[in-house]
């Protein structure tokens, strides 16, 4: 096996392969010749190999914060149907209510390393933006309102082991 370097090193571009990946989330759909969207996953495995490889890391930082920007709403779409996806999951059975916050924050902290794929036929991310209910004017179930606040929490970073530890810190 892959000594402890080896696995620091691997997990570290695991990791930053995948927010690259995330950024990168503009489905072929939105490009209108598949020589464009050629070019689009050629720079994004471009910016990818750049972080990895530790070359012109200033400018790779600036074009990856740039299509962050440029896609923070597909990004925060995707990551919010993955938690309402797992929070389904977890509601037919896969999982304990113990683990259930932390699953869900991990799954809203965008793990996509399950689904992360080297096939530059399709990114790894090129799910059409969900469609998440917002409140609107009828007014849903307590139950409905309570499940749509946890998303957007879980969504953002929040998980109760989070409250835990910070709980832990100030005591």
């Amino acid at each position: 096996g892959a000594g402890p370097g080896e696995e620091a090193a691997m997990e570290r571009e695991r990791k930053l392969r995948e927010r690259v990946y995330r950024a990168f989330c503009t489905p072929r759909e939105h490009f209108q010749s598949q020589d464009e969207y050629n070019d689009y996953l050629e720079r994004r495995e471009d910016v990818a190999f750049n972080l990895v490889e530790g070359i012109d890391l200033e400018s790779t930082e600036a074009e990856l914060r740039k299509v962050e920007q440029e896609n923070a709403h597909i990004i925060a779409a995707a990551q919010a149907k993955e938690v309402e996806m797992r929070q389904q999951q977890l509601e037919s059975g896969a999982g304990g209510p113990d683990d259930e916050g932390d699953a869900l924050a991990a799954e809203a902290g965008g793990s996509a390393a399950h689904r992360m794929s080297y096939n530059t036929s399709e990114p790894a991310m090129a799910a059409e933006p969900a469609v998440v209910p917002m409140l609107s004017s009828e007014t849903p179930e307590k139950d409905q309102v309570q499940r749509q606040k946890r998303l957007a929490l879980l969504a953002s970073g929040w998980s109760m082991e989070l409250v835990r530890k910070r709980a832990i810190q100030n005591a």
